[in-house]
């Protein structure tokens, strides 16, 4: 599962935001996008997921491939329980028992346990931020798109919650939009740094590859610092 960007062009209002820009996102990676605000990361996410209308080419690699996002609220439906958020995203006709163990599962993945009955003003922003990511993963989605799921976490919640979400996006493909250097560490194979300058369209300024395996990194190893540094020069 690959997605090739080629020309991709996106204008809003009078302004042009992307013009012929070009990317490839490996399958089976999780690539994170960042850059100063306004440098389309958002816009880059909207355009794939087909939220907007754009000229070029966004080619999905893999029949029948299906896309969840997860966006940077966690867009629950106040009058339903955590569980009953997660169930909304599932077929309506598929098999009640099948569905429920799917669900049952991603719960305990994410440790929701305690609050699968709970409406979402009785929850905290951390089990919000983990009830969002369950209704994306329980559709058993190839590719996740993310656009800073964890804004407005601490440190130690974000940290607990990216643990929590690596085994879920094994052999799948995540497009992760962040502003925090500490995450991409964490998580990422792949970053990709956009620019944008004032009255000018999106180019992508610089790529850094992280080969290290996703399971036990340790983001303040040498070569952590290493990729800490050069992502930092970038931005």
């Amino acid at each position: 599962m690959a997605v090739n960007i080629k020309k991709l062009c996106f204008i809003y209002g009078d302004k042009k935001i992307f013009q012929d820009f070009d990317l490839n996102i490996d399958a089976g990676s999780v690539t994170c996008i960042m850059g100063g605000s306004g440098a389309g990361k958002t816009t880059l996410l909207n355009c794939i997921s087909g939220l907007l209308n754009y000229s070029g080419e966004i080619e999905v690699q893999g029949e029948n491939s299906k896309i969840a996002y997860v966006f940077q609220q966690p867009r629950l439906i106040p009058s339903m329980s955590v569980e009953d958020n997660v169930r909304l995203v599932l077929p309506a006709g598929a098999d009640k028992n099948a569905v429920q163990r799917r669900i049952d599962d991603i719960i305990a993945k994410l440790k929701l346990e305690d609050c699968r009955k709970s409406y979402p003003r009785n929850i905290s922003g951390g089990q919000a931020s983990r009830a969002a990511i369950a209704r994306a993963a329980v559709t058993d989605a190839d590719i996740f798109l993310m656009d800073e799921p964890f804004k407005g976490l601490d440190i130690k919640l974000k940290k607990e919650i990216i643990q929590m979400l690596i085994p879920l996006l094994k052999d799948k493909m995540a497009i992760f939009v962040t502003h925090d250097v500490e995450e991409a560490l964490a998580i990422a194979d792949r970053v990709c740094i956009l620019d944008r300058s004032e009255g000018q369209c999106v180019n992508l300024k610089g790529v850094v590859d992280i080969n290290m395996s996703r399971d036990g990194r340790d983001v303040y190893s040498e070569k952590s610092n290493e990729l800490r540094q050069k992502i930092y020069s970038m931005l």
